[in-house]
């Protein structure tokens, strides 16, 4: 019995000892040999010298024995649980798919590390976020080529005018896409991701906001889903697909962030609410979508800013271009939910039915008043026949100062006071007329008139 005493006795330190540098700086709980003692101690008297007290004593010290293997189990563990933790979150870190922000928190004798893991989408497939967003809307994507009739005096024949994108918008094969896209075409072909081509229908355009809608005869369409642009951040991601530079780059598909909103900014057809993204857009991108991280389509690209020249001019795409600073990553589309009342007025009428007044002006200037010697506001330079203005007496070189009582200095405050009527109000207009300031009541008719 010394001699199993003896070597126990020298197991049970040799595991301790392997213990303690296997746990060293991971558990605060720290067991001595004393310790041990008390678990392994079997009183050896006389009462335990009959066959029967002695298997007792020999089953206590086995029990001890397990009892201790147990918490060596127990311990170690613990140990590799640790341990896995560690090198997951280490791998998370290093793989950058999520991003991690580590406080330390001091508790006793112990530092605990917590770890707060912030994804960058809501189902965390954050790897394939990208891939996946392009697998969703790519199919609701097509190419849009555009020729225009030439005739020389002796024969007709089509001539390519220009390249954009659309987007499906449902099965029934209708397209969205921007008016400059198609402005002045002839012909319009549409070409599907899955390589087919169709020749498309103009169902209706406006100039004002820059969009166009097409429709084609084909069955087994792909439409986009439709997000909500109001509810955009800055810094949200968003994804650009289109077929920049034609139908050899079709389906590029380029990433980036939501740059700005609400920059409202003028163009060839007014002024316009844009989003601003620093996702790559380029010629042949125009009426395409911007899509945000559920795969909806957010925006419809319309416009890149490659120059800050005041001289700048507006390209057959939409682009600004010039010979002064370059800009890059200044992409700028239609939000959607500016979009979808003018595609439904469009698919509906063919057109957007607005308001008007049946003038065309142009703004007098602080300079121009004081050089002609007329006040500041908007020159009348054309009255429709038969509108509202003209039944209302109003005459080209009459001078408009206010709307409603509020003074209008820009076309762009005169079509704000306007927009907030309906077809068939009346507006009061007050006007300078050689010399003398006057007023009219002025019907507002509707801009299909004007179609």
């Amino acid at each position: 019995m010394d001699i199993e005493n003896e070597q126990t006795k020298k197991l049970n330190e040799n595991d301790m000892e392997n213990l303690n540098e296997n746990t060293d700086g991971v558990f605060t709980e720290n067991f001595t040999n004393n310790d041990l003692n008390k678990i392994r101690e079997v009183p050896m008297t006389n009462d335990y010298q009959d066959k029967n007290d002695g298997e007792k004593a020999k089953n206590d010290l086995e029990n001890s024995k397990k009892s201790l293997g147990k918490m060596v189990k127990r311990f170690r563990r613990r140990m590799l649980v640790s341990f896995v933790t560690v090198a997951l979150i280490a791998a998370l870190i290093g793989g950058g798919i999520v991003a991690g922000i580590m406080e330390y928190t001091n508790l006793g004798q112990k530092t605990q590390v917590i770890n707060r893991y912030l994804p960058l989408s809501s189902n965390n497939s954050n790897a394939n976020l990208i891939t996946n967003i392009a697998k969703i809307v790519s199919p609701s994507v097509v190419g849009i080529d555009t020729s225009a009739t030439y005739s020389n005096g002796f024969r007709s024949a089509f001539v390519s005018e220009g390249s954009g994108s659309g987007i499906i918008i449902d099965s029934q094969g209708y397209i969205v896409t921007n008016y400059h896209v198609i402005e002045g075409a002839s012909t319009i072909t549409v070409s599907l991701s899955d390589g087919r081509k169709f020749s498309a229908q103009l169902i209706g355009k406006d100039s004002k906001t820059d969009l166009a809608v097409l429709k084609i005869n084909a069955t087994n369409l792909t439409a986009a889903k439709l997000g909500d642009s109001s509810k955009l951040e800055v810094g949200d991601l968003a994804v650009a697909i289109g077929n920049p530079l034609g139908e050899s780059f079709a389906g590029t598909v380029t990433s980036g962030i939501i740059s700005g909103l609400n920059r409202n900014l003028q163009s060839d057809y007014g002024a316009v609410n844009l989003i601003q993204t620093d996702a790559a857009i380029n010629p042949g991108n125009s009426g395409g979508p911007l899509v945000n991280s559920n795969g909806e389509v957010i925006g419809i690209t319309s416009v890149k800013l490659t120059s800050t020249d005041d001289n700048s001019t507006q390209g057959s795409f939409g682009m600004y271009q010039s010979q002064s600073t370059p800009v890059e990553g200044m992409g700028f589309a239609i939000p959607i939910n500016e979009a979808k009342p003018i595609i439904d007025e469009l698919i509906k009428h063919g057109y957007v039915e607005r308001p008007m007044m049946g003038v065309s002006v142009q703004e007098v200037t602080q300079q121009d008043a004081a050089q002609y010697n007329i006040p500041v506001g908007l020159y009348i330079a054309q009255v429709q026949q038969g509108s509202g203005a003209d039944e209302a007496g109003l005459q080209a070189g009459d001078v408009i100062t206010a709307v409603d009582g509020t003074k209008v200095q820009t076309f762009d405050a005169l079509q704000s006071i306007i927009s907030k009527h309906k077809v068939g109000d009346t507006i009061t207009v007050a006007f300078w007329r050689n010399g003398k300031t006057l007023s009219t009541k002025v019907k507002l008719m509707s801009s299909s008139n004007a179609q």
